[in-house]
């Protein structure tokens, strides 16, 4: 395992080179109005090899409970769950830095969250004290001791610091025993990130915005907040159903349970209409007007019609046709799988061509829905529930034994993860299409041309199942379908080399981590090319 684990090192550890490289080499990134970032590098070098030692030493250093309910694989994927988050936001802030020259105070904030919750997280790990209600203390003495030895200003408020990292400790304890067997250690440390960003995030927003600023969060649009109100809603309503999971579900999705009784499904239904009341009236009151009128005036136009018609089009076609295509070509169950990413390009590559706006907030939409399909699946809430089930157990593989099937969640949130994290800045960059499509690419296209030419005609394998074959496959068809979101393959052509090498090392190293990562496809890639591509933008400022 050691030489696959540091193969991953290094590809996770070229893209911090890559970063180094940039602000030591660009003079515009020398004029940043930080001191920090040095150290920042000098974190995420220690995270890199104390991730390499943790996930070798996983079955030493993890809790017994812990490694109870993780799924189950080659490695826990501690050294993607310290990495890769400090990565992404840290070429989130180069690049808006690089196309825009601004200075993001709210990435930077992130950043230092990130690494503040990845060094904490490896020193549990090292001493094996597990977090516990009794000793949180610990890591509010880790932020103050790490505020004296560093010398860098606080860039949030304590509370900020103090509540992100409680919220990310909470969700990661009690997440493994209730989605028990659902993800890897380094996955459940991506997520409960996720989740304490989006979490406290909008908690300080919503103080703020009723008078008690306790630190200093920016404003945003309306997209915004529905998109954040509506995913929170969507996390919140699997949390309530918890003592129905406890009851009437089954600890794998291979088994379908009998249809939900009548009383549980009331009891289901009234939990639905209280998560969609608290979301409506939320989004009202920070939107400082009724959502059904916010609606009216930002949805019902001809534009986002348009693409909502050219969505309904899409799935009525192409869902159907998906099984039946896989059964008459006889398409192996990881190829079948992958017809649902060419769904994915073909539903968002195109509207991120031409509302931005209507994407992202259709991508969290959607995220909700099959959150509480997921939910309906799993319950098997009639008169639904068992037919879903039937439907998506066609599907599964041996990543999906847990409660809850998460892949086609997985697949979705992949997609929008890049989007998001352009939230609030204009599509005038040369660059923000393609960093926006770094998921669609690196799923739709990528990881399902690599799966179907790796297990047909793969014979050189590097990890596991993967082979050489479907890497090359995977590079070239990202290369080749990316020639819609960018000009670099024009500059190559005009004798501009710079950026066509840039574009081809991000995707080179992309598909890389896909062969020898362990962890879930559609959550790592996405976030990585992000980076990687963000990164590219950045190497062409002059």
């Amino acid at each position: 395992m050691w030489s696959r684990v540091a193969a991953e090192a290094c590809v996770l550890g070229l893209a911090v080179v890559w970063i180094y490289m940039l602000l030591d080499q660009i003079p515009s990134f020398h004029e940043m109005p930080v001191n920090s970032l040095p150290y920042a590098l000098a974190l995420m070098v220690f995270l890199l090899f104390g991730g390499v030692a943790s996930t070798i030493h996983a079955t030493d250093i993890l809790p017994h409970h812990v490694q109870q309910h993780m799924r189950v694989e080659q490695d826990s994927g501690i050294l993607v769950g310290l990495t890769l988050v400090p990565i992404v936001i840290s070429s989130r802030l180069m690049f808006v830095w690089a196309e825009y020259h601004e200075f993001s105070d709210y990435t930077h904030v992130h950043l230092w969250l990130s690494l503040l919750i990845a060094t904490s997280s490896i020193i549990r790990l090292a001493t094996k004290v597990s977090w516990s209600f009794a000793n949180a203390i610990l890591d509010i003495l880790f932020v103050h001791i790490v505020y004296i030895l560093l010398p860098i200003d606080q860039v949030t408020s304590y509370v900020h610091i103090h509540a992100t990292i409680a919220a990310y400790n909470i969700t990661l304890h009690f997440g493994f025993p209730f989605l028990s067997h659902s993800f890897t250690f380094g996955e459940g440390m991506l997520i409960s990130q996720g989740v304490a960003f989006l979490a406290i995030d909008a908690l300080l927003f919503s103080l703020k915005q009723f008078g008690m600023s306790l630190a200093d969060i920016p404003s945003r649009d309306g997209f915004s907040i529905v998109l954040q109100l509506g995913l929170l809603s969507a996390l919140v309503m699997p949390a309530l159903c918890i003592p129905l999971f406890r009851v009437y579900g089954t600890s794998t999705p291979r088994i379908i349970r009998p249809t939900l009784p009548p009383s549980q499904t009331a009891i289901f239904l009234g939990l639905l209409a209280l998560v969609a009341l608290n979301f409506i009236v939320w989004a009202s009151i920070l939107l400082n007007e009724p959502l059904w009128l916010w609606v009216l005036e930002n949805l019902v136009v001809s534009s986002k019609l348009m693409v909502a018609g050219y969505w309904i089009v899409v799935l009525a076609v192409v869902v159907p046709v998906c099984p039946i295509l896989a059964k008459q070509l006889g398409l192996k169950q990881i190829v079948s799988r992958k017809l649902y990413h060419v769904l994915a390009v073909l539903m968002f590559l195109p509207v991120s061509l031409y509302d931005v706006d209507m994407l992202r907030l259709s991508y969290g939409v959607a995220v909700g829905v099959f959150v509480v399909v997921e939910c309906i699946r799993a319950l098997a809430v009639p008169p639904f529930g068992r037919h879903i089930a039937l439907f998506i157990r066609v599907y599964l593989d041996h990543r999906d034994e847990g409660r809850v099937v998460l892949s086609h969640t997985y697949l979705l949130l992949g997609c929008a993860l890049p989007t998001w994290i352009l939230s609030g800045l204009p599509a005038s960059s040369t660059s923000f299409v393609l960093i926006a499509n770094a998921g669609v690419l690196a799923l739709g296209i990528g990881d399902a041309m690599g799966a179907a030419v790796g297990s047909t005609m793969g014979k050189t394998k590097i990890v596991g199942k993967k082979s050489l074959e479907g890497s090359i496959a995977m590079f070239a068809s990202m290369v080749i379908v990316s020639f819609a979101c960018h000009s670099y393959h024009w500059d190559f052509v005009q004798g501009k080399y710079a950026s066509a090498i840039a574009f081809a090392s991000a995707t080179l190293l992309t598909a890389a981590l896909e062969a020898i990562t362990m962890q879930i496809d559609n959550l790592v890639l996405p976030l990585f090319y992000c980076a990687t591509c963000c990164l590219t933008a950045c190497s062409l400022v002059k």
